[in-house]
């Protein structure tokens, strides 16, 4: 006897996981032919698997992606290596006929206006539009009509989440003080894509390494086992896509650019900014501005503080006014500026 666990939502998964559930369970379903199987079939057949008993309905997940339970079923049923590739054209032919860049900045200032923050993360706003799709659903005989698009379209269509963010005129996401941004390193792809861009020859292994370093771009471990020339030919095969020109290889040695040229490939956050913070009178400005921003009747904290130093670039964390005698003398220092 098996029992069903109870279904996680959809935003537990990332999308690649999603298909990957929808192609062992539809395989366990319907082992002959499981690009046909129902969605009830489907939900029931959860039960049987080890690893997705708790996937979401399929219902959902269609929900979630933006496409038809067919659609689906035939993205998930595409060999692993190629079914992320296969999601991001389904989804650049879906929802290029309705949501436009302009539309993604509404929808960005629209859940940041929402929450009250000037910038906002993927999960801060999928979060927001769960809770704005529900109450939109609920209206009587209106409802369930408002397109939000989800972040992996945001995504898809922008570009980045950054530069969705620079459409809607919203703050880059900042790190810990603002001088440590979060941004997740880019594929090996997207290095050689960028190499390309600015040199205009296809790199070697050894090129698109020194081109990252020398451009201070986080280099990813290489996916084990998988060789250079697979790497070239997914990123060869977007740009034929893409119906871009494609390099028919590196050129000889003598004819090559200089990689190790720092020509500004990095973009923002993804170098890391340091600063010593060893001026006493700069830390008293930070606190200053700190205090000009409180609402009236607010009381300043060292907490405090820290809570707005997150989202303010280049702040300071109050740990780096300890040697200068900590929070207080920093905050007296600061009101003796006034």
């Amino acid at each position: 006897m098996t029992t069903t666990a109870a279904p996680r939502p959809a935003s537990d998964f990332d999308p690649l996981m999603l298909l990957e559930a929808v192609e062992e369970v539809a395989r366990t379903a319907r082992p002959v032919d499981p690009d046909r199987v129902a969605q009830r079939p489907w939900d029931r057949a959860r039960a049987l698997s080890a690893r997705y008993a708790s996937a979401p309905p399929a219902r959902r997940i269609a929900e979630y992606l933006g496409l038809s339970w067919s659609e689906v079923l035939r993205i998930a049923l595409v060999p692993p290596g190629r079914r992320e590739r296969a999601l991001g054209t389904q989804l650049g032919e879906d929802i290029q006929k309705w949501l436009t860049l302009d539309y993604i900045a509404f929808a960005l200032r629209l859940v940041g206006g929402r929450l009250g923050l000037t910038t906002l993360s993927p999960a801060q706003y999928r979060g927001e539009r769960t809770r704005m799709l529900k109450q939109d659903a609920g209206r009587w005989r209106h409802g369930g009509h408002f397109r939000l698009p989800n972040d992996d379209q945001i995504r898809t269509v922008a570009g980045s989440w950054d530069r969705a963010l620079r459409l809607a005129t919203l703050g880059g996401l900042q790190g810990r003080g603002g001088n440590r941004a979060r941004i997740q390193p880019g594929s090996i792809v997207e290095i050689i894509e960028r190499c390309y861009e600015h040199h205009g020859t296809e790199p070697t292994t050894g090129d698109a390494e020194l081109f990252a370093k020398a451009n201070g771009i986080p280099f990813p471990r290489r996916e084990r086992g998988r060789p250079w020339t697979d790497v070239l030919r997914e990123w060869k095969d977007g740009r034929c896509a893409a119906g871009l020109p494609v390099p028919a290889g590196p050129p000889p040695k003598a004819l090559r650019p200089d990689y190790s040229l720092d020509v500004g490939a990095a973009r923002e956050g993804e170098r890391r900014r340091h600063k010593t913070w060893d001026d006493p009178a700069e830390l008293a400005q930070w606190v200053a501005q700190y205090l000009a921003d409180l609402s009236r009747g607010a009381r300043a904290s060292k907490r405090g503080y820290d809570a707005w130093a997150r989202a303010v670039v280049g702040a300071p964390w109050s740990s780096k006014f300890d040697k200068y005698g900590g929070w207080s003398a920093v905050l007296a220092a600061a009101r003796n500026l006034g």
